[in-house]
């Protein structure tokens, strides 16, 4: 059955394509630079042509016709964990990789187009399939949990992203660059995002997967106070929850300088009740993202988290936890790129991974690979280490401290 849906979903990816391949290609002085062109692999030119005339091309068309600017990106690729899960365990520390398995590792089609006039809303689509649409599950019934049974939570599909939005009119006297979005959407918090093509590792950090929520549904409001300076606020439903589990709100909200070219700094946070049929214990996190260029060729990034929840901890109480990830990207070529991180997680109180007083450190290693504009290889290096033995090995059978990872993947994508 699992086998039969991801041959529809690659088929319904397939269509999607040849879709795009009947329609008018990009004229020839409306295709933007293509880094990968006039180079040692001139004899992939044929496939750049195809890409230009049918993928981005019919792309542009579906725009220019529709206003729905259409995306959409497959990544398969494979994992060997030095800890040997079984077939196909996902480890907890490894965000989205998964051991020596056939199983789809991301597919996405994303739709939106934005709202025209005061009157016509525009709309948000993200579709994940794969084992990516697995691990970013939300709890779409509101009993606090991602259980068998339900609707979306037990598949390998999921709506990330539903959404309508509207935006205050360019000839208003007025509020300009105001816009409301409403719906499920990808939350405010953290640097790195859902889709691995938008990050420079291709693992998640452990900010990502234990300190912040994935998703939120809600309402946003944003606004531009200066050229500089813009904020983002409004209601949500909890963490990862589509429906509320506690029928109480959680406040979202951002802030973010564009202090120079080069730096970028933006603070986010997060709090309310989170816990199921409960409204009294809170939740919240203060979310602190540094960005610098000192260079075209390289990005600084430094995010620091601090959590705290009453009555979350280990043996009742409240539990508090912070971590901190560097990562520096040099792009060497137009072609090539390479990626570090390293970053420390603290759980003081088993809240987030279930272990008490457990720390954390990871350091991962990227290198990427421009095939063809929309086509990468990348491979990836990874090892975490604990103060305690939290990692399974040898068939789940054991745990350890420690945990090694190498991973190799081919992605597809265009914007």
């Amino acid at each position: 059955m699992r086998t039969s849906k991801i041959a529809a979903t690659l088929g319904g990816l397939a269509a999607l394509v040849l879709a795009l391949g009947v329609v008018p290609g990009r004229a020839e002085d409306e295709a933007p630079k293509d880094p990968t062109r006039g180079q040692w692999d001139s004899f992939l030119d044929p496939l750049r042509d195809a890409e230009d005339e049918y993928v981005t091309g019919g792309q542009k068309w579906i725009e220019d016709n529709t206003g729905i600017h259409v995306s959409a990106a497959f990544q398969k690729g494979f994992t060997y964990d030095f800890g040997k899960p079984k077939q196909g365990t996902a480890l907890t520390y490894d965000g989205f990789e998964y051991h020596d398995s056939p199983s789809i590792d991301a597919a996405q089609i994303k739709l939106t187009r934005p709202s025209q006039g005061w009157f016509i809303p525009g709309f948000g689509v993200t579709l994940d399939f794969g084992k990516i649409a697995r691990r970013i599950k939300s709890d779409w019934s509101g009993d606090g949990a991602v259980t068998r049974g339900d609707i979306f939570e037990t598949n390998n599909f999921d709506a990330e992203e539903a959404y309508l939005t509207w935006a205050v009119p360019e000839d208003s006297p007025y509020l300009k660059g105001l816009s409301v979005k409403g719906g499920k959407f990808a939350t405010l918090l953290g640097y790195e995002v859902i889709e691995p093509w938008l990050n420079f590792t291709n693992s998640r950090s452990l900010l990502y997967t234990f300190a912040i929520p994935v998703t939120n549904t809600g309402v946003l409001v944003s606004y531009p106070i200066t050229d500089k300076i813009s904020v983002s606020a409004g209601p949500v439903a909890g963490w990862d929850q589509v429906a509320s589990n506690n029928n109480g709100w959680t406040g979202m909200g951002n802030v973010t300088w564009t202090a120079t070219d080069q730096v970028t700094l933006a603070a986010n946070g997060i709090y309310g009740p989170s816990q199921t049929n409960n409204i009294k214990n809170k939740r919240g996190v203060v979310d602190l993202i540094a960005t610098y260029k000192p260079l075209d060729e390289l990005t600084l990034n430094l995010n620091y988290d601090w959590g705290h929840e009453n009555g979350a901890a280990i043996g009742g109480g409240s539990a508090t936890w912070q971590g901190i990830a560097a990562t520096a990207n040099y792009a060497f070529t137009d072609r090539f790129s390479a990626a570090v991180r390293g970053e420390w997680f603290q759980d003081a109180n088993g809240a987030r991974t279930g272990t008490n007083h457990n720390s954390v450190y990871e350091g991962t290693f990227d290198m990427k690979y421009l095939l063809t504009q929309h086509l990468y290889a990348q491979m990836e290096f990874r090892f975490d280490k604990s103060n305690h033995d939290v990692f399974l090995a040898d068939g789940n059978s054991q745990v350890k401290g420690n945990h090694g990872l190498v991973g190799a993947n081919l992605t597809y994508v265009f914007n």
